[in-house]
């Protein structure tokens, strides 16, 4: 069984790790960002089917992104938190 401190410890590297994968989920955000720009940029003037489609997919994409980043940052808070409790 492992003791307090152990489990402490691993809590903080869950917590650390969720970290670093919210700032690589951000980056993410970011370069989905230029591709939406660029996909816009090459939409104007522009209906067709096929780029609209580019778009929207982009566009789910980073609402996607930015939910799983909001759902690792809540998952390291709740490791804080029961770091927290244990003392």
């Amino acid at each position: 069984m492992a003791s307090i401190e152990q489990v402490k410890a691993a809590l903080a590297q869950a917590a650390e790790q969720g970290n670093a994968t919210t700032m690589q989920i951000r980056a993410a955000i970011e370069a989905t960002e230029q591709t939406l720009a660029r996909l816009q940029a090459v939409a104007a003037g522009t209906g067709h089917p096929a780029i609209v489609e580019a778009i929207a997919r982009a566009e789910q994409s980073k609402q996607r992104l930015i939910e799983a980043m909001a759902l690792i940052q809540g998952s390291s808070e709740a490791a804080r938190n029961y770091m927290n409790v244990l003392g």
